[in-house]
């Protein structure tokens, strides 16, 4: 059984994408991909850094004088996580508002409005 993880906060994000891009990482790596995004202590990202170790997103292993971060957990994986949360949390499990406001807003290439017609075409036929 998966041990249930804390959710990530907006900062813990952005350092979690760069791990999942880079995959095994010094701190000071991706202290230096997340300069490219705000800007930030060294001190204030290595903290970022185990507590993600402590909430068990990352590992870390020591390599001679320098500590290596992996990510223990896919993005797909959280990401489809934190999307089934919010569908429950905010939207009751109902659908229609979130693809209302995604279209209202023009978020959608017209590859992504037939790929969703694709989905409900074969969901409809799974009924």
């Amino acid at each position: 059984m998966e041990k249930k993880r804390k959710y990530l906060t907006k900062t813990e994000w952005s350092i979690m994408k760069i791990c999942w891009e880079k995959g095994q990482s010094s701190a000071r790596v991706i202290y230096e991909e997340t300069l490219k995004q705000k800007k930030r202590g060294y001190q204030s990202v290595k903290t970022m850094l185990d507590r993600l170790v402590v909430k068990g997103y990352l590992v870390r292993e020591k390599f001679g004088p320098i500590w290596l971060y992996t990510p223990t957990v896919s993005h797909s994986k959280v990401m489809t996580r934190e999307i089934d949360s919010f569908i429950d949390t905010v939207l009751d499990n109902t659908f229609s508002p979130l693809f209302a406001r995604l279209i209202e807003k023009e978020k959608l290439s017209s590859d992504e409005i037939e790929a969703l017609k694709k989905l409900i075409e074969e969901h409809e036929e799974c009924e």
